[in-house]
């Protein structure tokens, strides 16, 4: 009894002492201690304000401060990235605490270096990254880091450039050196794909682009275009470019390799036309055209126009674009054909008939070889047989009409009436010609067929003389400057060309400068001026409405002026309508339409003779 009693005083305290326990604890979980202020120490680089913002959402003045707000305060200047330590903890101040975030900085940036760029400047590297020199250096590891942000700032500013490049390393040295390890890639091999016809050497023989090169996208551009230029692709790209392949047991290479893929889509290069005609003049005529711009797979060209029966002619031509290992072109023409001319006589010969067939014989050979990229030279000769072509015409001389005496017909003299002499002979003499040329050619364009950005130059003598076994001795010399700049628009395009020539020596009138129609000219009739020497300008403005259809605005600005030509007709000579120079201004529109016929031109030109329609095949120039 004694022993219960005993228990019951022993147990009746420590049961009270436990529910007071309990209710202090209760009481104390149910008031936590609210923040007082917030102390930020340690920054030096950065921002106590930058802190505080960042934790706006977690820690405030006046809220509870709870084991869970700071260690998600902590995580959240941690994820920053500038600080290697944080650590919150808190002073008592009366009922309620005072937060001090203590922060350990990174090291920041002293100095910032670039190993392994050849290409780009350290001053553009500078300025295209977000570190500098006093930055804070956040670690790689951290999302946000301005570093790791940099090493792809660094790569896209590569590929702004045409480079391919790859930071291989990016970190701060003990020293507080910034170091970014650039790769700059060189192309292990080049690929060619989607060839079915062409021998794949030919193709290479238009890359210029080698192995052990460094990348370089405006290179591989020009490769692309002169492959293009070959004429016998429909599309050629850079399909792709491959990282080239490290194998396991080989160390990390310390530049960057890849592989351009190219590739090629060809198109149809031969083609075949018949045709036949019927006139009271030549009867039946048919007509055979034959061409092939890839025999043998090889880019090798050849054609063959010939006329029958009615009228007889052929055309043969063939070119050799790759005759050794040096690029050497050959170009072989033999020819017998007859084409319509047109000669305006000038202000002392008025023709009956301004339209005559001239037909011409011979043949030509020429080889052109590549200097540099860009610029070759080339050698020629010339044999031509030109028919004579009868003109009748009317000549007035010493600036009055000669006339024919006729007694007692009360003309100017006593008994003398006066009347043109009508002469009817062959004023447009043939003979042979023989020459040798000698020429400079400068190609910088982009696509020779439709150019948008470049330029083209030449220039050529052409000698002729009886030293060739010809029956004309003449030198002739001649310059043609082009340029193509892009507009505005990625279609648009504005086109300059300049024309000079000039002439030495007697030269016969089917060898002398002409100026007028589709290819000079525009607004004038074809052959509209003739001359020694020649002068002429066009400028065009390509507007392009879509891939396939442009429209062109043109001024022309031109002359052929200067000289006489022999007739067989002693004393009789035919002048150049402009002994000196007078520019002939010819303006209008036109339309370029692709096809699959081909490139379609068509021009309506005004000029001081009234307006002409002129059709064509591709561009002006």
């Amino acid at each position: 009894m004694w022993l219960a009693k005993r228990n019951s005083f022993i147990v009746y305290p420590v049961a009270a002492a436990l529910l007071l326990t309990v209710a202090v604890s209760s009481a104390s979980a149910q008031r936590q201690p609210l923040i007082a202020d917030i102390v930020v120490r340690g920054v030096q680089y950065t921002s106590a304000d930058a802190i505080l913002d960042q934790l706006k959402d977690i820690l405030n003045i006046g809220a509870p401060y709870t084991e869970q707000a700071k260690w998600a305060a902590q995580a959240a200047i941690k994820k920053m990235g500038y600080y290697a330590e944080v650590v919150l903890a808190h002073r008592q101040v009366g009922e309620d605490v005072e937060v001090v975030i203590t922060v350990v900085e990174h090291q920041h940036i002293e100095q910032i270096v670039f190993v392994g760029n050849t290409v780009v400047t350290d001053e553009e590297l500078g300025q295209a990254i977000t570190s500098q020199v006093g930055h804070i250096a956040v670690p790689t590891d951290v999302r946000e880091s301005p570093i790791r942000a940099d090493v792809e700032k660094i790569q896209r500013y590569y590929e702004r450039q045409g480079y391919i490049a790859q930071v291989a390393h990016a970190d701060i040295d003990d020293f507080g050196v910034l170091i970014f390890v650039i790769n700059e890639a060189y192309i292990e091999e080049i690929v060619i794909e989607g060839l079915e016809k062409t021998e794949e050497w030919v193709v290479r023989r238009q890359v210029k682009t080698r192995p052990g090169e460094l990348f370089r996208r405006e290179r591989i551009t020009q490769d692309l275009n002169r492959i293009f230029n070959m004429g016998l692709f429909k599309d050629v790209e850079l399909a792709d470019v491959r990282l080239a392949r490290v194998p396991p047991d080989q160390p990390e290479p310390s530049k960057a390799s890849v592989i351009p893929v190219i590739g090629v889509e060809e198109k149809p290069t031969g083609m075949v036309s018949i045709a036949a005609a019927y006139s009271e003049l030549d009867r039946f005529v048919a007509m055979l055209s034959v061409s092939e711009n890839n025999l043998r797979g090889r880019a090798e060209r050849g054609s063959l126009d010939l006329e029958l029966f009615g009228r007889t002619s052929y055309d043969f031509k063939f070119y050799e674009p790759y005759l050794d290992v040096n690029n050497t072109e050959l170009n072989f023409n033999v020819f017998d054909t007859e084409r319509q001319r047109r000669f305006i006589g000038g202000a002392a010969v008025s023709l009956a008939e301004d339209e005559f067939e001239e037909r011409r014989t011979g043949a030509t050979i020429g080889l052109a070889r590549p200097m540099t990229e860009t610029e070759k030279v080339s050698v020629g000769l010339r044999t031509e047989q030109v028919s004579s072509s009868f003109l009748q015409a009317s000549r007035s001389l010493g600036g009055t009409i000669s006339t024919l005496a006729l007694p007692g017909s009360g003309g100017s003299g006593p008994g003398y009436d006066e009347k043109p002499i009508v002469v009817a002979a062959p004023l447009h003499p043939g003979g042979r010609v023989n020459s040798f040329n000698l020429g400079w050619h400068g190609d910088t364009r982009d696509i020779v067929a439709n150019p948008t950005r470049g330029g083209y130059r030449s220039a050529l003598v052409e000698l002729a003389g009886s030293f060739l076994g010809g029956e004309s001795t003449y030198q002739q010399y001649r310059w043609e400057q082009r340029r193509y700049l892009p507009m505005r628009g990625s279609n648009d395009v504005l086109a300059l060309r300049l024309l000079l020539g000039t002439t030495t020596g007697s030269i016969p009138l089917f060898d002398s400068f002409s100026v007028g129609g589709a290819n000079s000219l525009r607004g004038y009739q074809q052959d509209r001026y003739r001359g020694e020497n020649m002068a002429l300008f066009n400028a065009e403005y390509r507007y392009g409405l879509s891939d396939s259809l442009t429209v062109v605005g043109f001024v022309d600005a031109g002359d052929a002026y200067g000289g006489t030509f022999d007739t067989i007709i002693p004393g009789f000579t035919i002048g150049a309508d402009d002994q000196r120079l007078d520019l002939h201004v010819g303006m209008g529109f036109g339309i370029r339409a692709v096809t699959p016929l081909g490139p379609l031109r068509l021009d309506f030109g005004f000029g001081e003779d009234g307006s002409q329609t002129h059709f064509g095949f591709g561009h002006t120039f």
